[in-house]
């Protein structure tokens, strides 16, 4: 048996190297890849936000996702409707990094937040989705404001699911033909004046099965609204404020400016909301 040198070893050893850096070139090259480079290259949840995955022409089915909205916010309040409709619908018909989140992540914010009584849960559950998908900061923040804006001037609730949820008792009549005579505009996006004011109005009270029922299709509503900002926004993947600040609150933002000494404020919410008995016959 022929012997080997240690330099004819080591050059041999450097041939067989060079060749299969080379299958592995050529390989790529012709579209092989191995496992690893198709984990590293699939969608991931730390690729955020995630507008890039969303094909060209997509659209979100609001009546679906309305739908949804309505029957969720019964297995985890209102935050968890909103969030989780939009969410899992993403889920089911794009895929990639949608099924990879943690579905359930906005069920802390029912009743304003831990029953707190602050910001709509069913605002904030849609406010996570729309933070998820806008990639644009400038859109992003116009089209949480018109959101929230849209909220404090609307008269709710207007949505009538498709199938009444087994745990819903109500007593009031929440049918199509009646559910104008239950509406009223909050004129806040927080929960508990939300709440508050139509429990006042329908003469329940706050612990009733009918506020469920009221906020239930709230829920539907808003995530309704949020699909419809998301869908101009998918198409053109551009947002311009669509919803100015009311023109009470306009007029105490004229004096009381963020960089006024006395009584400055920096806001974009409605005024009348906390300061109802200074909207009117001011100053004094």
């Amino acid at each position: 048996m022929k012997s080997i040198s240690r330099r004819e070893l080591i050059t041999h050893a450097g041939m067989a190297l060079g060749g299969a850096v080379t299958a592995t070139a050529f390989l790529g090259a012709c579209g092989g890849s191995s496992r690893a480079t198709a984990e590293t290259t699939s969608p991931q949840v730390s690729d955020f936000p995630y507008r890039k995955f969303i094909p060209a022409g997509y659209a979100l089915d609001k009546q679906a996702i309305q739908e949804s909205a309505y029957q969720l916010y019964w297995a985890g309040g209102c935050g968890h409707g909103a969030y989780k409709s939009i969410m899992q619908h993403l889920a089911q018909t794009v895929g990639a990094p949608f099924n990879l989140l943690p579905l359930d992540a906005c069920m802390y914010q029912g009743g304003g937040i831990a029953g707190y009584g602050s910001i709509c849960g069913a605002i904030n559950g849609a406010l996570v989705a729309i933070n998820s998908i806008v990639a644009d900061s400038k859109a992003r923040a116009a089209m949480m404001t018109d959101l929230i804006r849209w909220y404090e001037g609307t008269a709710f609730p207007s949505y009538v699911p498709a199938a009444i949820n087994a745990s819903e008792k109500a007593t009031l009549d929440f049918s199509a033909a009646n559910i104008a005579k239950l509406q009223i505009v909050p004129h806040s996006h927080l929960c508990h004046a939300s709440r508050t004011q139509w429990c006042q109005h329908n003469g329940v009270a706050a612990s009733s099965p009918d506020l469920s029922a009221r906020c239930g299709r709230l829920t539907a509503d808003v995530a309704g609204k949020a699909v419809e900002l998301l869908t101009g926004y998918l198409a053109t993947s551009a947002y311009t404020a669509a919803v100015p600040l009311d023109s009470t609150s306009a007029g105490c933002v004229g004096c009381h400016t963020s960089t006024r000494l006395n009584e400055s404020v920096a806001s974009g919410m409605r005024c009348d909301s906390c300061h109802p008995s200074n909207t009117t016959n001011h100053p004094l």
